[in-house]
């Protein structure tokens, strides 16, 4: 007898349906669609609660599993930036021809599209991300990875979401970029991190001359920082056991609210050897009646200052009428994002350069 067995089917129970429904994203009126396919009709006033009882009484099949679960997807959300730099002697061919390798070798539930244009390859992945930890019929969402290859004068930058996914692809593709090399060449590496700085005060510091200089935007206000604390052996006297003791219990703290900066409790953390590790901030543009956009950068790992990320929150415009910004953000639109992220990628990097070059004077 073989003991070969075909995929796991999962089969929703009467409760798990009963659930789903109850979920905002399943409106009255979807509810009401449905039970018209099945030929049964309520008033279009009819309670959800009345819609939910009859259709959890009918017997479900795949196709209306199908319906369920896509109403309930969760939507592909604004994931965070990073990006890396390949510092090595490439072209545009050797670039298309890994992404065309690595293609070739992602999974075939995925889809996958990759587009040349104005010196930009960009490798556009479409998957199923699952999600645990959400009930049953909302564990599936369909999310769409994409990763910009800008080619350099000294080699190329790998942009994309701050994501496992976007590290699986772009770790591929420096794995295919290394094995064209001929010999004797070598890939450099460049990516953002304070790991080699153990000093609180420059970690701060690159955070500080970061949102004061993005390219073309005045810096306005710090609207929220997230602080870490590395806990190591301090020594204790009679006035600061207090405190040491209280150091060594947290490790990290956020603060809100417009110039926390400049607050006394930032300032105390500080003291105690707390460094920034995520910043939110707004800045204006420079131009006349430009609108102030909310930025954010953060390490994804605060121990070592690792992981790099940074985006744009939203937009508020500025109205000539009233001659002040609106309350309420809108998000950014593809163009602006791509636009700012380019701000923040060089600020960060400029950031860098002169913490690191203050610690070699």
């Amino acid at each position: 007898m073989s003991n070969a067995t075909g995929p796991a089917i999962y089969i929703p129970t009467d409760k798990n349906i009963f659930d789903a429904l109850q979920h905002k994203k399943v409106t009255q009126l979807e509810l009401l669609k449905f039970l018209r396919t099945r030929g049964i009709f309520f008033p279009l006033n009819a309670p959800k609660d009345m819609l939910i009882e009859r259709i959890t009484s009918l017997n479900f099949g795949y196709h209306d599993f199908i319906w369920l679960t896509k109403l309930l997807e969760n939507p592909n959300k604004k994931e965070k930036s990073t990006h890396t730099t390949l510092k090595f002697e490439v072209t545009e061919d050797d670039v298309r021809k890994a992404c065309t390798t690595v293609k070739s070798n992602i999974e075939i539930d995925n889809s996958v599209k990759l587009t040349q244009k104005n010196g930009t390859t960009k490798l556009s992945v479409t998957y199923v991300d699952l999600d645990f930890s959400k009930t049953e019929l909302r564990q599936r969402a369909v999310k769409t990875c994409d990763i910009e290859i800008e080619k350099t004068n000294e080699g190329v930058v790998l942009k994309m979401p701050s994501t496992k996914k976007a590290a699986d692809i772009a770790s591929r593709l420096k794995q295919v970029l290394s094995a064209q090399l001929q010999d004797g060449q070598t890939i450099e590496e460049f990516s953002i991190n304070l790991s080699s700085i153990i000093s609180p005060e420059t970690r701060s510091r690159f955070f500080d001359v970061l949102v004061r200089n993005v390219p073309g935007y005045k810096f306005d206000t710090v609207t929220s920082v997230d602080v870490f604390h590395t806990i190591e052996d301090e020594s204790e006297d009679d006035d600061d056991e207090r405190e040491a003791r209280l150091a060594s219990y947290i490790n990290r703290a956020a603060l809100a609210g417009e110039g926390v900066l400049d607050s006394q409790e930032f300032q105390q953390l500080h003291k105690r050897g707390f460094f920034i590790y995520k910043i939110i901030w707004t800045g204006i543009s420079g131009v006349e009646g430009g609108d102030k956009v909310e930025f954010e950068t953060q390490f994804g790992s605060p121990s070592d200052c690792t992981d790099f990320k940074y985006m744009v929150r939203g937009i508020y415009n500025f109205q000539e009428r009233t001659k002040s910004f609106n309350i309420t953000r809108r998000a950014a639109t593809p163009k602006e994002n791509d636009t700012m992220n380019k701000l923040l990628r060089e600020a960060a990097e400029q950031a860098y350069k002169t913490v690191i070059n203050s610690l070699e004077e």
